[in-house]
């Protein structure tokens, strides 16, 4: 019996003993394990690679490229780190858009192979991020994944967002907000700090490449939802270093807008600005079903004019739209959570709040669509029930279209008169018109640019632009009393414009009215202290009124953005000798003829070596000059003994 009794002791002193910690851990959700077949991936990125195609041999468009590059001195001085990580373009600061941006002109200069080509490679890695994403959301569903990435791969309303050099900082941000995404799932999944601070540098990085990153944390709360995590205030405590981040830049940005002037010139009340909000989410949904007719630009409707019927209709899809999501909360969770995804990140794009001249535009979709493309691999699914096979009887098919579509699509972004013909052809526009005028202009076809300025002022009787811009086609014609008249209703409208005080600086100027000249080239600079042009004009009226010194500042103000310019290097020289400074003269010409052997330049610094009376290099560079074409003054010709 004694025997029999030891072992209940034991098994009693046993259940006495405390239970181990690791009974009270939150065990990891468990993850259906898969194997992904060897194609998936591959294909994914070989359709995509192949639709894009002809935006590797496009090259730079007038819309935005100028800004961020042609023009961009920071990025074409690789040693000005300052104002690469400091300086914000057209009211957005980002400087890893920026680092970016000089890395491609390090490499190509002002061809733009490189450009395109990082531009592609990003969306190429970002199709791989969103496929890794799709599968931690599904719980590793590969017809999910697969309809999901490639869908966002090949879409034809992508096309603007990759083929566009200018937004680099799309398919860059796009980078680090998919990478933040993925690594917050790992942390709601497993309770991994590690991939919890990771989510915080993705979008510090996001956020570094793009201000529209600031919508990020809110898109948490879309991942809190599917995983069906617990409402309460730890779930928003947990989110607070992201809302921190987001308002830092959030600040800097309308900073950067206020002083950039980046807000809408359309004035509409809030009411219609409410339905551009219902018109885009319903448009967006549309365009991507029937990706048909698309343009780089859809403007506003006309002020003060009645709404278009499908603005109407946009509030009733709207509720559908709501009641859907509602309907599928609790049974079809990836359905409500697709749909609000596509929301949340169309939020700050909406135009509620009027920025810029366009309603809708394609690029605003590159994030939001991954809600709807998950809702779409979601129903593969279930009519597939799991089969990747059978699902792509579907997918193939329909990713071969999309992706020829995206193909032609493309290649409207080979330069920005293809660009801006389609947009007029498709969504007539003052904008489409007035930039196709000054492509006209830049190809010495000033007819054709009338006809282009004409038509965006038809329709459009208050761009102050197109006003501008007929003025300067006048200008160029000696027609001074007509371009006069045009600059001065572009200011009617839009006072604090500076391109054409600039244009009426130039002009006072030729009238030699030149008081009125800097006092137009003065607002100019103030309103604007980068506008490069003026201080040239500046420089040149100086020049007018023996000011040279103040004239000789003005172009070293300009040749600080554009250190190339071998005339701007070669007039200080020529204000240099009027000052009678000759050996200071000689220090810009010798860097103008460094740039460019005009012959102009060899004249210049013949003076220049006459004023100091060496006679053998004057007489050298005279004889250079004159090889070039240039006639020289004959009192000179023969002090030099030619």
């Amino acid at each position: 019996m004694g025997k029999k009794k030891k072992p209940v002791k034991q098994q009693a002193a046993a259940v006495k003993q405390p239970p181990p910690v690791t009974v009270k851990q939150k065990k990891p959700v468990p993850q259906k394990k898969i194997s992904i077949p060897n194609w998936v991936v591959p294909s994914i990125l070989i359709i995509t690679f192949l639709a894009y195609i002809p935006s590797l041999r496009a090259g730079f468009v007038l819309w935005d490229d100028p800004d961020y590059v042609g023009e961009n001195s920071p990025i074409r001085l690789a040693s000005n780190w300052n104002a690469i990580l400091t300086q914000s373009i057209q009211g957005n600061h980002h400087p890893l858009t920026m680092l970016s941006l000089a890395l491609n002109h390090a490499i190509s200069g002002d061809n733009a192979w490189s450009y395109h080509l990082l531009n592609l490679l990003l969306h190429l890695a970002n199709c791989f991020l969103v496929f890794r994403l799709a599968l931690l959301l599904s719980r590793n569903n590969l017809v999910i994944a697969y309809t999901t990435a490639i869908l966002f791969g090949i879409h034809p309303l992508h096309v603007e967002s990759v083929a566009w050099i200018s937004e680099r900082k799309d398919v860059l941000y796009g980078l680090f907000f998919l990478a933040g995404l993925i690594s917050y799932t790992k942390y709601v999944d497993t309770g991994s700090k590690k991939q919890y601070w990771l989510t915080v540098l993705y979008l510090a990085l996001s956020l570094a490449s793009k201000p529209a990153a600031v919508i990020f944390p809110v898109a948490l709360f879309c991942i809190d939802l599917l995983r069906k995590r617990k409402w309460n205030f730890k779930l928003i405590i947990e989110k607070i270093p992201f809302f921190i981040l987001a308002l830092i830049m959030g600040i800097i940005t309308l900073y950067a807008q206020k002083e950039a002037g980046a807000t809408g010139d359309e004035h509409f009340g809030m009411g219609t600005l409410i339905m551009f909000g219902f018109y885009g989410i319903m448009m967006y949904v549309i365009k991507m079903l029937f990706p048909l007719s698309l343009s780089p630009f859809y403007p506003f409707p006309p002020i003060n004019e009645k709404l278009p019927a499908p603005y109407y209709i946009a509030p009733l899809f709207c509720i559908g739209l709501v009641v859907l999501f509602f309907a599928t909360w609790k049974k079809n969770r990836a359905v409500a959570f697709g749909i609000l995804f596509y929301l949340v990140n169309l939020l700050l794009v909406l135009q509620v709040f009027s920025v810029g001249s366009a309603v809708i535009a394609d690029r605003y979709t590159y994030i939001p669509y991954i809600g709807l493309f998950y809702v779409i691999g979601w129903l593969v699914d279930r009519w597939a029930k799991g089969n990747l096979l059978k699902a792509s009887y579907v997918v193939i098919p329909l990713s071969l279209l999309f992706a020829v579509l995206t193909f032609m699509q493309s290649q409207i972004w080979h330069d920005g008169e293809s660009m801006w013909k389609q947009a007029v052809k498709v969504a007539p526009s003052s904008r489409g018109y007035s930039a196709l005028g000054v492509l006209a202009r830049k190809a010495n076809n000033n007819d054709l640019a009338l006809q282009y300025y004409n038509e965006a002022i038809k329709i459009n009787l208050i761009d102050n632009e197109a006003f501008s811009n007929r003025g300067n086609i006048y200008f160029d014609q000696n027609k001074l009393d007509l371009a006069y008249m045009d600059y001065h209703k572009a200011l009617s409208i839009k006072p604090d414009y500076y391109p054409t005080l600039d244009n009426l600086g130039a002009l006072f100027a030729l009238r030699a009215r030149y008081d009125s000249s800097l006092i137009y080239l003065d607002s100019a600079l103030k309103i604007k202290p980068d506008y490069k042009p003026a201080y040239r004009n500046r420089g040149l009226t100086y020049m007018k009124v023996n000011r040279n010194a103040d004239a000789i500042k003005d172009f070293e103000k300009f040749l600080q953005y554009e250190p190339g310019a071998a005339d701007i290097h070669n007039t200080i020289g020529i204000c240099y000798r009027l000052l009678g400074k000759y050996q200071e003269a000689l220090v810009p010409i010798n860097k103008a003829i460094e740039l460019n052997k005009d012959p102009h330049f060899f004249m210049n610094r013949s003076y220049a070596y006459f004023g100091l009376k060496n006679m053998d290099q004057a007489k050298k560079d005279a004889l250079v000059a004159r090889q070039g074409g240039i006639q020289i003054e004959a009192n000179y010709a023969r002090s030099l003994g030619l």
